[in-house]
């Protein structure tokens, strides 16, 4: 089990487990991978890869969780299932966002200011995303 410390000492160390749905992501795993913070553990669940992206998650040290059913929901759930740590996180695997970006996210939880943390997307070209792609989001966000 990975262990995270925190800079305030009245915060207990917990593990940290981050589900990275993967789908022939190669090209982005190192960049991913070596952004995940230091003593967290990184579950990479291939959904079904080609370009062999499997084999390059192991080679740079994540768990790699093989999921046989298509659909990034499949992903989560399979990353979920595995996880043992006492916080999960879950970040896309292609290099559109940064790992290291949760660390904030993990302190909250770990000082009680949040039990639950869901991040939203702002796309930030006009027409970068469909409407319905915005408003989904949008609703998930505050839900």
């Amino acid at each position: 089990m990975n262990v995270v410390t925190t800079p305030s000492v009245n915060e207990p160390a917990a593990s940290v487990d981050v589900v990275l749905p993967c789908l022939d992501e190669a090209r982005a795993l190192p960049w991913v991978l070596e952004r995940i913070p230091p003593g967290w553990r990184a579950l990479v669940v291939d959904n079904g890869s080609t370009d062999g992206s499997a084999r390059i998650a192991q080679t740079l040290g994540a768990t790699v969780v093989r999921e046989e059913r298509r659909g990034f929901g499949a992903a989560c759930h399979a990353g979920l299932t595995a996880a043992t740590a006492d916080i999960v996180c879950f970040c896309d695997c292609d290099a559109s966002l940064d790992p290291s970006d949760l660390v904030p996210f993990v302190h909250e939880v770990l000082a009680g200011e949040a039990d639950l943390v869901l991040g939203r997307r702002r796309p930030q070209a006009r027409g970068a995303w469909p409407p319905h792609a915005r408003a989904g989001n949008l609703a998930l966000a505050r839900l």
